[in-house]
């Protein structure tokens, strides 16, 4: 059984990803199996190695974190994109979370912080700066006005109770751990209800699934 997680870094910066690299190869069970200086050489080093997480910078010549993040979403759909940006207000990031991503970080993170949040993502789970992810998320949902949060609203329907249950608790950026002690179940059940809600509406993650959540209370 591999008990380690894979990792891509992706950063147009070879100090950075020298950096990133030396501070992921602190922890025993990560394993850098490639890095990648673009987002066109960050989808072939993803699709050749499929990693478990890939680390991907926003801002790239050539081709961008995001036009990356889905392209590789495509192609090695297993594979967690953790965005590492700079740029904590920056409409690109939502637009990663769009195409694929599982959550995003400022470079500013703690180590040990970098780690655990890869170890989330290659899970399944979202990890992201929560307050300025949640105050992204807010703003998105603000600015799609009363249509879109109605829409959002109609599209939640389709879920039973508990999988609502679980999907606002998902938007409030809670883990599966909480979301269980929170709702009374296993973190197993709150997996299974994360998998058929997405599968319901038609989502990849639960990033999404927080958004879809977000526009609907806007909405309401």
């Amino acid at each position: 059984m591999n008990t380690t997680t894979s990792v891509l870094v992706v950063d147009d910066d070879a100090m950075v990803r020298a950096g990133l690299s030396m501070v992921l190869s602190a922890d025993p069970t990560i394993t850098i199996v490639a890095e990648a200086p673009s987002g066109a050489d960050a989808v072939v080093a993803a699709t050749r190695h499929r990693p478990d997480v890939v680390l991907m910078d926003l801002q790239m010549r050539e081709m961008n974190g995001v036009e990356a993040t889905r392209r590789i979403h495509a192609a090695v759909p297993s594979a967690a994109v953790l965005m590492l940006t700079t740029f904590h207000l920056d409409t690109h990031v939502l637009d990663a979370l769009q195409a694929g991503a599982s959550g995003y970080l400022l470079k500013d993170v703690a180590p040990q912080e970098l780690c655990h949040a890869i170890h989330l993502t290659a899970s399944g789970e979202s990890a992201f700066s929560a307050t300025i992810t949640r105050q992204l998320v807010a703003r998105q949902a603000r600015s799609r006005g009363g249509d879109d949060g109605a829409a959002a609203a109609r599209a939640l329907a389709v879920l039973t109770e508990r999988e609502r249950a679980v999907a606002d608790a998902v938007a409030e950026g809670a883990s599966n751990a909480t979301i269980a002690t929170a709702l009374f179940m296993s973190e197993g059940t709150v997996k299974t209800h994360v998998s058929r809600a997405l599968a319901k509406l038609g989502l990849d993650n639960r990033v999404q699934l927080a958004l879809l959540v977000f526009r609907a209370q806007q909405g309401s």
